[in-house]
């Protein structure tokens, strides 16, 4: 060995070291931001679609008067979640046969659903809110019990 070769095996030790350092870094990195955490993200998702519209069908069936109730018009405030898995959605309210829904409209199958309101038969149920701009839920008695669900600065007759 010469002399000036004797500084070389500690510099090329600790460069191997690091390489290997870096490569098992790039080795979680991909990993993670590959496989694991895109399906967390989506099951993050899934879940948080599921109790928004938990959430919504909840304000909405607490806002349908007593059925003795005849004369009604009051304006109660729905809060949604902006953005679930990132993008924006709707909320869109209505029947399907003779059982009132509420259905979350999302761009991503995985979520999203549909749920059954626990809301007398009689009680009409309408409307859609986005959850970009301020929720609303409106209950009218007028002519019946009719249940609108807008947002922004709609009105309940143009949300119909």
């Amino acid at each position: 060995m010469r002399a000036s070769d004797r500084g070389l095996s500690p510099v090329v030790g600790k460069t191997l070291e690091l390489g290997v350092g870096v490569l098992f870094v790039a080795l979680l990195t991909a990993t993670f931001f590959g496989g694991i955490a895109p399906d967390y993200r989506a099951a993050v998702g899934t879940e948080l679609g599921d109790r928004t519209l938990v959430a919504a069908a909840e304000r909405t069936e607490a806002a349908v008067p007593p059925s003795d109730v005849l004369d009604i018009d009051r304006r109660v405030a729905v809060r949604l979640p902006e953005t679930i898995h990132g993008d924006p959605y709707r909320i869109v309210a209505g029947r399907r046969g003779d059982v009132s829904t509420l259905t979350l409209v999302h761009p991503d199958d995985r979520v999203g659903g549909r749920l059954r309101l626990g809301v007398p038969g009689d009680v009409a149920v309408g409307g859609a809110a986005t959850s970009t701009s301020p929720s609303w839920i409106r209950v009218d008695g007028e002519n019946g019990i009719r249940v609108t669900l807008g947002d922004g600065d709609a009105t309940a007759e143009e949300a119909r």
